[in-house]
């Protein structure tokens, strides 16, 4: 068995973090789940490379290889409750209302047999990692092993208020136990502290949480400023923002990372508060649209904070593919002229001074908002932003030491073609039809050029099978 793989191909997307991302010829060694190395290589340059002993070449030809894709905030369980309720659920607060109500019910088997399926969606757009915060740690971190996903497991942490409560001591062993399984690790799967919200976690659990992340060297994840509920209970408890009252703790402070999803409710005096090193703002935009309105984004990037995109639960989303949501925020760049006061003015007068104020109002958003316009920028918020986190699990790069995660595209595939700006069509296009084949941990994942059809054909029959089982045995079918 060959000791390293090696994969040649002619397009592969280098750079990220603080290099400018190029598409050029490159070799990509891998040695167990890592790269070894990763360098610009020409074909001609390729026949001159002997082979070492050990190695294995994949001359991969004429395909488009990129970092697999990283969902920096999810709940794969809950792919389970896509459809609950309905729009009519959206309407107030779903978590606690619906949700809640659900996951007070679930066992760890119904966690991991749900979470393998949302797994397989991920796998199927082109996800080799996620974020995930949910109740039942080691469940969780099953069956994000049972599918070949790597991921970073945050145990959901409450002791206020939810489903969680009673089990809240019990999930931060859990934590712990997950940071120091060597074998878990070993598949890319890694743990984090899950505070699960402000409202839901003590200040004694905020302390001990920030103990434990400087202490273990662990990042912690949690929703920040998601309702009105919450920003109201804060304002009631701590007579403060959630944000503010998580700097008066000190939680903000020293810690490896904090992952501060969706920031709905953030004033620019929060802002402030955060750090541009160590603190990621999570962006979740379809789910936001359901159940509340999207954050506030371009003043998180003119504040110069790190911010990333993922997909939240399919429950609030419906997909699990964390690649669409680009688009969406691409398209955010004009919707501020659609909101103006100008645009308001001419839907009354009509007249053609009102249409040059909103053409001017255009011009001005297309101008201030040019960063929700570019490529490199929105990949980032998929690839290095959130492959960046974790300091056990470098993802989103294909650079030496970072975990060999990656996906084969077929440039001539329909809706690719013609693929004359490969990081614009990674963002716009549809893309997960043109997905040939993945790696993920230094593991192929399904067979090449029958990529979906291989994983259906694989364990997700067995998968789905027990899934819809617990499903009718929670009433859920």
């Amino acid at each position: 068995m060959a000791e390293r793989i090696v994969v040649f191909a002619e397009r592969v997307v280098l750079g990220g973090g603080s290099h400018p991302l190029s598409v050029v010829p490159a070799l990509l060694v891998i040695d167990g789940n890592r790269f070894e190395s990763v360098e610009p290589m020409t074909r001609a340059e390729l026949g001159e490379r002997a082979l070492g002993e050990g190695e294995e070449l994949v001359d991969l030809g004429d395909v488009l290889v990129s970092p697999a894709f990283v969902n920096g905030h999810t709940h794969l369980p809950m792919a389970a409750f896509r459809g609950i309720g309905g729009i009519a659920a959206m309407q107030g607060n779903v978590v606690e209302d619906v949700y809640y109500r659900i996951e007070s019910s679930l066992s760890d088997d119904d966690i991991r047999a749900f979470t393998r399926i949302g797994g397989y969606e991920s796998l199927l757009s082109g996800v080799g990692t996620v974020w995930d915060h949910y109740y039942g740690g080691h469940a969780l971190a099953r069956g994000i092993a049972d599918v070949g996903l790597t991921g970073v497991v945050a145990p959901t942490l409450q002791d206020l208020a939810g489903p969680g409560v009673s089990a809240c001591d019990a999930q931060l062993a859990a934590t712990l136990e997950l940071a120091d399984d060597a074998s878990l690790a070993a598949q890319g799967i890694v743990a984090a502290l899950g505070p699960h919200a402000s409202d839901t976690v003590s200040d004694q659990l905020w302390a001990r949480v920030h103990e434990l992340a400087v202490d273990r060297d662990l990042p912690f994840h949690a929703h920040i400023a998601q309702s009105i509920e919450e920003y109201r209970r804060s304002l009631d408890r701590a007579g403060c923002s959630p944000i503010e009252r998580l700097h008066r703790l000190g939680v903000l402070e020293d810690v490896p990372h904090a992952v501060l999803v969706h920031g709905i409710y953030v004033s620019a005096s929060d802002l402030e508060l955060l750090d541009r090193d160590n603190h990621t703002l999570g962006f979740c935009p379809y789910s936001q649209l359901q159940f509340s309105f999207p954050a506030h984004v371009s003043s998180w990037t003119d504040a110069g904070l790190k911010w990333l995109v993922a997909t939240d639960c399919a429950a609030s989303n419906d997909t699990m593919n964390v690649q669409q949501e680009l688009r969406l925020v691409a398209g955010m760049r004009m919707t501020p002229t659609t909101a103006s006061l100008e645009y308001e003015r001419f839907r009354r007068d009509g007249d053609l001074p009102t249409a040059e104020a909103v053409y001017r109002t255009r011009q001005a958003d297309f101008d201030r908002h040019e960063r929700l316009g570019d490529p490199e920028f929105l990949l980032s918020r998929v690839w290095s932003i959130p492959g960046g986190m974790h300091p056990k699990l470098p993802v989103g790069v294909l650079e030496a030491g970072a975990w060999a995660n990656f996906v084969v595209w077929d440039p001539d595939h329909p809706s690719l073609w013609p693929c004359r700006d490969p990081l614009r069509a990674l963002v716009m296009c549809n893309t997960a039809p043109a997905i040939e084949w993945m790696m993920v941990s230094g593991q192929w994942i399904g067979s090449r050029g029958r990529f979906h059809q291989s994983l259906l054909e694989g364990g997700y029959a067995d998968a789905l099978a027990e899934a819809n089982g617990r499903l009718a045995k929670l009433g859920l079918s």
